[in-house]
């Protein structure tokens, strides 16, 4: 009768031990999962939680977007969402776009006229 009682304090003082590990160990699974995933994601470029920036477009880095520049990023990026599963929400008005910001109409778009579009594509869903 002793002895059934030890094995079953013995079983309950390690299960109470292994119970006091599981949160750190799945917590430190998490963490090492999320920065895989950082990882995986690199600069952030072609990111679909936020908006492209002025250098990912500027393929060549010289500060200007030629218009083949800012076709590729498009093609590649709605390639990229159509591989995820995603919708393409504004593909309609992606006609003419290049046209629309370049309103210097010098066939290149500056940092200048990137940000202006942008602060009008914001203002616009406001």
């Amino acid at each position: 009768m002793v002895k059934w009682g030890y094995n079953w304090i013995g079983e309950l003082a390690k299960e109470k031990a292994m119970n006091r590990y599981i949160l750190p160990i799945l917590l430190g699974c998490l963490t090492i999962s999320l920065s895989v995933d950082a990882i995986e994601r690199g600069n952030g470029r072609m990111s679909m939680s936020q908006p492209p920036v002025f250098s990912d477009f500027d393929a060549n880095q010289d500060g200007l977007i030629s218009e083949d520049e800012f076709e590729n990023f498009q093609k590649a990026r709605q390639e990229q969402r159509i591989s995820e599963g995603r919708l393409l929400r504004n593909s309609v008005y992606s006609d003419g776009m290049f046209d629309r910001i370049d309103v210097d109409h010098n066939e290149f778009i500056d940092a200048d006229e990137f940000q202006s579009h942008r602060g009008t594509m914001k203002s616009s869903k406001s």
